[in-house]
């Protein structure tokens, strides 16, 4: 119809099985990159990725940043539990970012993790891997 914008669905970055401070930049970098023009969520699937270095997280923040300055949203998937979960919940940043159990929540945005959360219709997605 006229008039109304339509928007690709999300794309879903998966990140490797380790993050330190030399792979973090890179994959901030993949995150920010897939938003290309009319995505506005992209997932990091971090479900089976290990991190035991807080300088990665300064990373990932940078890419969550850049997404909320235009307009869009990085939705973060990282399993329970995890040394990643723990990271960033000692870290204090599970309130600043959109944190989801499971890659599958993440897509439905069914799981009430972040208040700034919308669910969105359809059910598609691209994935990206790095």
């Amino acid at each position: 119809m006229p008039g109304q914008e339509t928007c690709a669905p999300p794309v879903i970055v998966t990140l490797p099985a380790q993050i330190n401070a030399a792979t973090a930049e890179q994959a901030a970098g993949q995150i920010s990159a897939a938003f290309t023009p009319g995505v506005t969520v992209v997932i990091a699937d971090l479900t089976c990725t290990a991190c035991r270095d807080c300088s990665a997280i300064r990373h990932l923040l940078r890419a969550h940043r850049k997404a909320t300055v235009r307009g869009g949203q990085v939705r973060f998937a990282i399993r329970p539990g995890g040394p990643l979960h723990r990271i960033t919940e000692f870290a204090g940043t599970h309130p600043l970012l959109a944190v989801y159990p499971t890659l599958q929540h993440a897509i439905k945005a069914d799981y009430p993790r972040h208040p700034a959360i919308a669910r969105r219709p359809g059910g598609h997605h691209h994935r990206i891997a790095i």
